[in-house]
């Protein structure tokens, strides 16, 4: 009989601490021009009270080197679509390699459970490249990005 208490209190355990680790699965979105692609996401599972980053791998696809790229994740809505975070990652990727990185999905996730107790109905998350800024000091936008225009809203050439 011990073990048997000892089985089901271990079940029970493993149960909770697993009902605690959270995944969130974005849609990728990637504009064609994009200089920077993002090549594997795959939606890891962490710990509710952690820090809620995902790890992601992308791949200068141009011929500059880049300084930093800013992520965009974003939810739709009836209303229409609600940008809920913006990330620079400050990075060194030379033409054509790839890095592996990582990004907050706190925001997206707070949204999320907002919509889950309020009983709204949201669509999927979204991330995206933004911004990439090169080291030569040009920056890539995004088509219809507000952000990242100091090149007085021109793209860098690849």
């Amino acid at each position: 009989m011990p073990n048997l208490r000892r089985t089901l209190l271990s079940a029970l355990f493993f149960c909770c601490a697993f009902a605690h680790a959270q995944t969130i699965t974005f849609e990728i979105q990637s504009p064609l021009d994009s200089p920077i692609s993002i090549v594997n996401f795959t939606a890891s599972p962490f710990r509710t009270q952690s820090d809620r980053r995902q790890f992601l791998t992308v791949k200068n696809e141009s011929d500059k080197v880049t300084a930093a790229v800013v992520f965009q994740q974003a939810i739709g809505s009836e209303s229409g679509t609600e940008i809920v975070a913006l990330e620079r990652v400050a990075i060194i990727i030379r033409p054509r390699e790839k890095k592996r990185l990582s990004v907050s999905v706190r925001d997206t996730w707070n949204q999320l459970q907002t919509a889950g107790k309020a009983g709204e109905t949201i669509g999927k998350p979204v991330l995206s490249v933004a911004v990439v800024e090169f080291i030569d000091g040009s920056a890539w936008s995004a088509p219809g990005d507000r952000a990242g225009t100091e090149n007085g809203g021109r793209r860098a050439r690849r």
